[in-house]
């Protein structure tokens, strides 16, 4: 599994091979967008483990 500060390396190096210069203001959005879509990927996947939810009927109050 990759981590964020690989996915960002590879992207700040590819655009500066690329002759691009970035801002701090676009590094911070490249470091943002790398942590949402690793973070929604946990989330997904951790919602395909999860088992099936099943439904109980509440017991009645005690009185």
């Amino acid at each position: 599994m990759l981590m964020n500060n690989t996915i960002e390396a590879t992207l700040l190096e590819i655009a500066r091979k690329e002759g691009i210069e970035l801002n701090a203001q676009e590094r911070l959005l490249i470091r943002t967008r790398v942590a949402t879509s690793l973070a929604a990927r946990d989330r997904h996947r951790q919602r395909m483990s999860a088992p099936a939810f099943q439904w109980k009927k509440p017991d009645s109050p005690p009185r």
